[in-house]
Parts: structure tokens; sequence; C-alpha cells
């Protein structure tokens, strides 16, 4: 037997020597040896198994903590924040100056279109501007010589009653100082400044009518030319070119202007394609507010509906930093017959465009707020069963430490007992730290407090 050892002892040498190396290397961390497993036993790990887990810690504090209930939503584009561009009139695009995913800005020009259809539409249109514009030159005229009339009218009353005083002067003082051919000269005069007087009265009062008319049939005409504009479906961008003769612009060109300030989300326009109206060319989303849609059960409405805060906060699985705040805008009073759930709207503000049409997010809704309480990261509490527990840093070591939570959200939790304002507890990598076998009792005793009798 010992001869058939001392011949396998070449082979196995060095398996023993890689053996101890695995066992020194196992028990690691300075050496020390590594005790039975054990959930209570206090926990003491190099720096570099801390980096490798991602341990971090939080100080336990007071602070608000809100009630809410957590539901998971879908991010879509606000419908009136969300404009489809298309052409009013058929013709030929000539150009597209901007390409899916490009930032607009309201008023910017997007495409242009050669369209006959708004040539003819325009030109018909400014006939009817220029008769208009004559109607409102005679308007004008007509005032003018009304105005005239009465000024003539005027004088020649003054006239009449003039001529008449003289008249009736000759006539008090007998024949015998005014000859009758004076008196008779009077009378014809008085006479005649009379009539003259009437006959401008006459012309006033005819004027009048006709001045009414001719208004008439300016705002007749007025009219015509904005339904013509209305009916030839006329851009608004081309208004000015429609009423305006002199104007440089071409009447033939539609030109295709950013409605507010966005993103080009979709473009089916190409350059020398016929574009029919009605047809779609172009999208144009603004995502700096969203809405978000959810749905929420039917036994959980009641929660919602006695909330005392429509705050939201926002989280998505892409961005685990990412918090964005949200308003709750609607709850549909309607439920789906099949899931048996509500639809929520929650309205948000996306200035940094995280949240995109389409994406799957984490919705809180804050149902209530407790001003003042214990509170502790939700990320530090690990359930084993019906215990909650949390790992507290005492030294250089982690003990488990046993609490009573209370209130929660996606946040916080509220520590009824367990904890005390100023422990330091594991707020990240504690699960993973019961997955690590703890230090031999030995090694962490200096570090584990002393029980008080």
């Amino acid at each position: 037997m010992r001869k058939g050892l001392s011949r396998c002892w070449p082979f196995l040498l060095p398996l023993l020597v890689i053996g101890a190396i695995l066992v020194s290397a196992h028990e690691g961390h300075g050496g020390k040896e590594i005790g039975p497993y054990d959930l209570d036993s206090p926990r003491s790990i190099s720096p570099e198994t801390a980096a490798h887990i991602g341990l971090k810690t939080a100080e336990i504090d007071f602070g608000p903590l809100e009630d809410t209930l957590t539901l998971n939503g879908i991010v879509q584009a606000d419908p009136d924040r969300h404009w489809t561009i298309g052409t009013r009139t058929a013709g030929k695009i000539l150009a597209v100056y901007k390409q899916t995913g490009d930032k607009v800005q309201r008023g910017e020009l997007l495409a242009e279109i050669d369209s006959p259809e708004l040539a003819r539409n325009i030109y018909e249109a400014r006939k009817l501007e220029t008769e208009y514009q004559k109607l409102l030159v005679e308007v004008v005229r007509s005032e003018g010589r009304r105005e005239q009339l009465r000024i003539e009218a005027k004088n020649a009353d003054e006239v009449a009653q003039l001529a008449e005083s003289e008249l009736q002067r000759g006539e008090s003082v007998g024949k015998e100082i005014v000859s009758l051919n004076v008196l008779s000269e009077r009378r014809a005069a008085a006479i005649r400044a009379r009539g003259e007087a009437k006959l401008r009265a006459i012309d006033l009062e005819v004027l009048d009518p006709e001045i009414a008319a001719l208004k008439r049939q300016a705002d007749a005409l007025r009219l015509s030319r904005d339904a013509l504009l209305a009916v030839s479906n006329i851009e608004q961008s081309q208004q000015l070119a429609a009423t305006q003769t002199a104007s440089d612009q071409s009447i033939n060109i539609v030109r295709l202007l950013a409605p507010a300030d966005g993103v080009v989300v979709d473009r089916t326009a190409r350059p020398g394609q016929w574009a029919v109206a009605g047809d779609v060319l172009l999208e144009i989303a603004d995502f700096s507010k969203v809405l978000i849609e959810g749905e929420l059960p039917e036994s959980l409405i009641s929660r919602v509906a006695s909330r005392s805060s429509d705050a939201v906060r926002v989280r998505t699985t892409a961005d685990a930093d990412f918090v964005g705040a949200g308003k709750t805008k609607f709850i549909s009073p309607i439920l789906d017959q099949v899931k048996r759930t509500a639809h929520v709207l929650i309205e948000a503000p996306n200035d940094q465009g995280v949240l995109r049409g389409g994406m799957f997010v984490d919705l809180a809704i804050v149902l209530r707020e407790e001003e003042t309480a214990v509170v502790a990261p939700v990320t530090a509490v690990v359930q084993d069963g019906p215990v909650h527990f949390v790992f507290l840093k005492v030294g250089d070591v982690y003990r488990k430490q046993d609490i009573t939570p209370g209130l929660y959200n996606d946040q916080f939790v509220e520590i009824l007992s367990g904890l005390a304002p100023g422990d330091v507890v594991v707020s990240q990598g504690a699960y993973s730290l019961t997955q690590l076998r703890p230090s031999a009792p030995a090694a962490v005793a200096s570090a584990t407090p002393a029980k008080k009798n």
C-alpha cells in the first residue's frame, strides 16, 4: 500500500497545493476564518467586496412620508401638442426642409408646394379685393360729397333767411320809402335763395341712401372675398398674397409652416410627389409635457378617489435615478368590463425629454402625507417571511436589525420601532449582504456592542 502511495505522490502533490491555495483564497479578507452561515451574525466585508455589490449607506432621520399607490403606465403624446401637417390645396411638392427627428420652431418653413389651384383661387380673391377697394373709395368720395352738400345747404339756408329778412324790412317801412321795384327784387332774391336751400337739402337726402347702398355693396364684396378665401382653403400664410396685389409672394406656392415648437415625429412627403388636399405630409409633436395612461383596479378606486393630493411620481426602468413629477388629470367614471379597471390619465412635464412616447413607466400616486416620521430608504428593508429587517452599520461591521415598518411608499418606509434617528443602515446592497457568509464570531466580537444587564 505504501508503495502504491509513493508512486502516486508525485501526482497528488500538485493537487494538494492547488487545494490549499483555493482554501486560502476563499478565507480571504485578511486570512480570517469564515464562520458558519447565520443571518443574525454580524458581517465584515472588504472595500473591494463592498464596491462589487454596490453597497451604500444612509442615515436614519425624521422626514415627511407619503402614502402612495403604485401603478404601471405608458407614455403618450398630449393630443393638444401633436399636430398633423398637410396641404389644403392640391399640388406638386417642391421641397421638404425637415427630416424625422428634426426640432422645429413655431413659424418655421417645413415644405413648399406648387399649386395651380391655389393660384386660381388667389386670382379670384384678388379680383374681389380690387372691387371691394373701389367701392370703399366710392364710399369715401360720397361721404365727402355729403359733407360738402351739408355745408352748401347750410349756407343756402342762411342766404335765404337773410334775403327774407331784407324783404320783411322793406315791406315794413312802406312804399313811400322803398320803391316797388326794390321790393320786387328783394322778393325774387328771397325766393331764389329759399329754392336753392331746398335743392341742397334734397340732394343731401338723396345722397344718404346712396352712401348706405355703397356700404352694403362693399360689405357684400368683403364677405364674398372672405368666403372665397375660406372655401378655397387658402393657407393662413397665403392670406397676405391673396389680399395684396402688390405682394412679392408667388401666388402658386403653398408654404407649410410649423404651428408650434416641437420635433418632427413622422414624414411621408417627398419632393416631386403630388399632394392631395387632406394628405398628411408631416407630424410634429411637443413632448415637453406628456400624458401617461394607466389602469386603476376597481378595488383601489375608493382610495384614489378620497386622496388629498393630485401629485404623482414617475419612474422609468431605463433610468433608475430619474424621478419625474406628475399630476392626476382624469379618472374615468367608466370601468373596463373585461379588466375591471378605470382609465387614469397623468399629466407630467418632460423638459429633459426622458419620457418618450410608448415608454412603460412606474407611477406612484400620492394619497396622503405624514408630516413627521422616522424614515428609512425603502431599499434598505429586507423581508424574510413576516420579519422585516435592515443591516445596521456598527463600526466596521454590519449587524442585522429587526424593525417594525409602518407607512411606506416607493421611496421611504416609516420605522415604528427598531431604529432611531442617527443610525446608519445599508441603503443599497442589503440583499447581497444576506447572501454573504458572516465572519467568525471572534473576528467581530470587538465591534459588537456589549449587552447591558
